[in-house]
């Protein structure tokens, strides 16, 4: 049976594509097979190239710049010493020894082409192809370099592979004695200037020195130090001794000239002079009290003894007055040497200072000459260094381990491989370009995908007939064996979907209808009743009025009574219906043209015959115009279990097919689904002995 499914389709599955590589093999083959071909040919008139390899050691001794102190080392990693002489290996200039060493230019390998395909020496050309051909590798943890030339020539190869080691080591040689060179002039350029410049450090140092008097710096420092500390212990004292005298003469002050307050100041009061002449004063009182007693006023002892006191009280007077006036002196002294000697400790401190100043300018200039001193000992050490091994072979350990021979076996082009690749790369293309065209060119997998994306499903794929040109039934017997079962099959394929839809929701009458009138007329409605005619009681209805196919089908008059007269009643229904002999199948044409069929198909009486004749037959299969072309499907539609729609897959575009859908959707046409018409390459599964038994069958009949 045919494998055809009532579910969407719009997928492509393994099945799909299984399908498509079976279909397409002989196309895929012939492309594989073409461009195969035209890949060995290539594959085989590439030039031949020769490969020549060569090993050489790149073991350079530490290429180190030593200063001695604290200024250590600056120095290089090894794996970046290794990669730097690759880079120059592969750089332009290098390449240019290579070529002018070995005359490359005048080989033709190594010459420019030009547009008339004339050789004309060019370096740079040379160059460039050599650099193109050159492969460097290192090998894994060693120091050592492989060198991989290409040429056209096997000498040619190994030459150049062998002369790159060699050319590379002098270089380096070259290099290293001028940068020994470059060193010493530079270091010899550095001492002179280190030179000049202690000179002039030395000199201002001993300029500094000599300008400031700076003989001993430490020792005046110290005397200064020392001179401050005399000065601020004298200072304390002296300030101690205002103090005291100030605090004297505030009490002075406060005793306002009174004898009696100025003798109980403390300073007067010890006064050694006043104490003798109180002690005196108190004596003499102490006799003129006890003369006082004894005589009189006139009395000369009287006389003399008062006198006496008055002598020593003016004495006592004046001898205070001269403390007073003496302790007063003494203050403003003290004033005037603590005065003194602040003015002598400010300038001791401002010496201080400036002997501190030079001190600090002193160490500058001692560091700056013992730096340049240090700085021109270091280049004069490196030097002297570089002058001994200025004449030593310092450019390392470079050797060539293996020296590349002549080969004798072309390297490329590979032919097995380069075949294979091409196989490959054929059967690739070949697939990939042919799947394109399919899904370019097969109508099908689009129709699929657009209905799917409308919700309608494909019930059914109907290939075509190869003699489909008679509309009639004898035209089916001439069609190949195969071919017709193929259809039959596909025919019953669609009759079994439908009966085992109708278990879930009963479908007796279904209306067929196309996308277009300018297709050709589909066979699938009265194939399809002539398949339900096998199995049950059926009836077929022409009600396409437009273009009637049903009774030319069967072989019926062009006046045959029909549908029109039976709603027109100028028949009856046995005088409308023929029987189809050896099944089940009932059919009715259309009967007589009209020019407005929507008139019949509107009336009550079309509506009550297509509902008793549902009842009567167990299925009705209805024939009805294009729907993109007239509304009779439109108007049958309503009356119906199920329309279905075919589309002629050859004729029928997409726009087309999406506008029949969207009018039968849009008027509520209860749309069973899609069926292809003319489908190439329907997929079916069935025997030899089957297809023969089917052909023996429509032979007999």
């Amino acid at each position: 049976m045919a494998v055809i499914s009532l579910a969407p389709q719009g997928s492509f599955d393994l099945t799909d594509l299984l399908t498509f590589l079976w279909q397409k093999k002989w196309r895929m083959i012939i492309t594989i097979a073409i461009l195969t071909s035209m890949g060995s040919y290539y594959v085989k008139n590439l030039p031949k190239v020769y490969s020549a390899t060569s090993t050489i050691l790149l073991d350079e001794k530490s290429d180190t710049l030593t200063l001695s102190g604290n200024f250590g080392t600056v120095s290089q990693k090894e794996s970046d010493k290794l990669d730097t002489f690759i880079e120059f290996i592969r750089s332009r200039q290098f390449s240019a020894k290579i070529v002018e060493q070995l005359n490359l230019t005048d080989r033709q390998e190594f010459q420019k082409v030009l547009e008339n395909g004339t050789l004309i020496k060019d370096s740079q050309t040379a160059i460039t192809i050599l650099l193109n051909n050159l492969k460097l590798t290192k090998i894994a943890n060693t120091e050592m370099l492989k060198i991989n030339v290409e040429s056209r020539l096997a000498y040619t190869a190994a030459e150049i592979a062998n002369a790159i080691g060699p050319t590379f080591f002098d270089y380096q040689n070259q290099t290293h004695k001028r940068k020994a060179d470059e060193t010493t002039r530079w270091l010899d350029g550095q001492l002179t200037t280190l030179r000049s410049q202690l000179d002039e450090a030395e000199h201002e140092l001993e300029n500094f020195m000599q300008v400031n008097g700076l003989v001993d710096l430490e020792n005046q420092v110290e005397l200064v130090k020392t001179e401050i500390a005399k000065l601020i212990e004298y200072k304390l004292q002296v300030d101690k001794s205002v103090a005291a005298d100030y605090a004297t003469i505030s009490q002075i002050k406060a005793a306002q000239g009174e004898t009696v307050n100025l003798v109980q100041i403390p300073a007067i009061f010890n006064d050694s002079l006043l104490r003798d002449l109180t002690a005196k004063l108190t004596e003499k009182e102490l006799l003129f009290d006890e003369i006082s007693k004894r005589y009189k006023y006139k009395h000369y002892k009287y006389i003399a003894a008062q006198s006496a006191l008055n002598v020593l009280q003016e004495n006592y007077n004046t001898a205070l007055l001269q403390v007073v006036d003496g302790l007063q002196y003494s203050y403003l002294n003290s004033i005037d040497r603590q005065n003194e000697l602040a003015k002598q400790l400010e300038k001791a401190r401002l010496r201080h200072t400036e002997l501190g100043r030079h001190e600090m300018e002193l160490a500058t200039l001692r560091r700056k000459v013992s730096a340049m001193q240090q700085l021109y000992d270091v280049f004069l050490s490196r030097l002297q260094e570089a002058e001994i091994l200025q004449d030593l072979d310092s450019g390392g350990e470079f050797a060539i381990v293996d020296f590349a021979q002549v080969p004798e076996y072309s390297s490329k082009p590979k032919v097995l491989l380069g075949i294979s690749f091409s196989f490959i790369l054929a059967s690739v293309f070949s697939i990939g370009f042919w799947f394109l065209v399919h899904l370019v060119a097969d109508k099908k997998t689009r129709f699929k995908q657009l209905l799917l994306r409308q919700g309608v499903p494909v019930l059914a794929e109907i290939p075509k007939l190869p003699k489909q040109k008679v509309l009639s039934k004898t035209s089916l017997n001439t069609v190949q064996p195969i071919k017709d079962f193929v259809y039959a099959e596909a025919i019953r394929t669609l009759r079994s979907g439908l009966v085992v839809r109708s278990d879930d929701t009963p479908i007796r009458i279904v209306a067929f209808t196309s996308v277009s009138k300018d297709h050709e007329k589909s066979l699938i409605p009265i194939e399809l009743a002539e398949s339900f005619g096998q199995l049950e009681k059926s009836m077929l209805i022409d009600g396409d009025m437009r273009n009637p196919v049903v009774g030319q089908y069967f072989g019926l008059g062009p006046n045959a009574a029909g549908l029109s007269e039976f709603i027109n009643k100028q028949a009856s229904f046995s005088q409308c219906m023929v029987r189809e002999k050896g099944n089940q199948l009932s059919i009715m044409p259309s009967g007589a043209g009209t020019s407005d069929p929507l008139v019949y198909l509107s009336k009550p009486r079309f509506a009550d015959f297509i509902k008793k004749i549902g009842v009567l037959y167990e299925r009705l299969i209805i024939d009805t115009p294009p729907v993109n072309s007239f509304s009779d499907a439109l108007v049958i539609a309503k009356l119906v279990d199920g329309i279905i729609l075919t589309c002629d897959i050859e004729k029928t575009d997409s726009l087309a097919l999406i506008e029949a859908v969207q009018r039968l959707q849009d008027a509520g046409a209860p749309l069973l689904g899609v069926v292809f018409d003319r489908s190439k390459h329907v997929k079916v599964r069935f025997s030899k002995t089957s297809a023969q038994k089917y052909s023996l069958k429509k032979s007999t009949n």
